[in-house]
């Protein structure tokens, strides 16, 4: 697929394939990778994108084409009976890149509108023996696994589990070929993965998921991915402090509306899940101790 995507793009560009393979890697070789017959590491990958002279993001954004950015949009405008549909209509496509895009759609809808009616478990099961079965993942199979492992329910904790570590593992490799999307990737899956854990109920994982989550950040200085580890850490604490920790999450939502961000709405749309539950369990704790 990378080839063939290489290809496209070489293509659409003027250039010839000694002027994209030159100082990476052999003639022949490249004639192979185009025809999809090898892979190459990544090093050598940015090798070739470097040639083009295009960054990673660029190549992402090449190869994701159209549809997933009109399933990102039917999203964020809360149009979950479109976004069902466009998984009606690309569910069966023969190309497998709509058919993921299909299926993004769908758990979206099932993530975020818990009340559809029309949910079966079929597609969820569908994606997650294809990840399983894929010896690589593009940024296009980490973005459905985040989403998987969010979907994941209590009687799948060895599976959510197994989904992190691959996912994590996976990512590793972004830290050479672009480290803006290693740190937005996976700031998402740390946040996937902390919801999952406070709705299961394991606050002790939650709690080093979290300081795991604060370490990562470190190095970087997005004030998107800070607001977002800043809602989490007031999430995880709202179980363990519901008093102190309600206002300043309240304190912070009031700060976010103030910002012109998508990102308010989820927000709270994810602290109205989490708040009855956090009460509870807070108050369940303080009368056995």
């Amino acid at each position: 697929m990378q080839g063939s995507i290489i290809k496209e793009i070489r293509k659409k560009k003027g250039l010839t394939q000694k002027e994209v393979y030159s100082g990476v890697v052999s003639k022949s070789f490249y004639s192979d990778f185009e025809a999809g017959k090898h892979d190459v590491t990544v090093t050598k990958f940015v090798g070739l994108l470097n040639n083009l002279n295009i960054s990673y993001q660029e190549f992402e954004n090449f190869q994701q084409g159209t549809t997933a950015n009109k399933v990102d949009e039917l999203y964020k405008k809360g149009q979950f009976e479109a976004l069902y549909q466009f998984y009606l209509e690309n569910s069966d496509s023969p190309q497998k890149e709509i058919r993921y895009d299909a299926i993004h759609a769908y758990l979206l809808v099932l993530l975020t509108y818990t009340n559809f009616y029309r949910f079966s478990r079929d597609p969820f099961r569908e994606i997650t023996a294809e990840l399983e079965n894929a010896k690589m993942w593009t940024l296009k199979e980490i973005k459905l696994a985040k989403l998987v492992l969010l979907s994941l329910t209590e009687g799948d904790k060895t599976d959510a589990k197994k989904m992190f570590h691959r996912i994590n593992q996976e990512l590793a490799k972004y830290l050479i070929l672009d480290r803006k999307i290693y740190y937005q990737e996976s700031a998402d899956l740390y946040f996937n993965r902390l919801q999952s854990l406070l709705i299961l109920n394991d606050l002790t994982s939650a709690k080093e998921t979290l300081q795991d989550y604060q370490k990562m950040l470190r190095e970087s200085d997005d004030l998107y991915l800070l607001l977002q580890l800043k809602f989490i850490t007031n999430l995880v604490n709202l179980y363990f402090d519901f008093p102190n920790y309600q206002k300043k999450i309240e304190q912070f939502m009031l700060m976010m509306r103030e910002i012109p961000t998508s990102e308010t709405h989820f927000y709270q749309i994810i602290l109205d899940l989490h708040l009855e539950k956090a009460r509870n369990f807070y108050q369940r704790q303080q009368k056995l101790s």
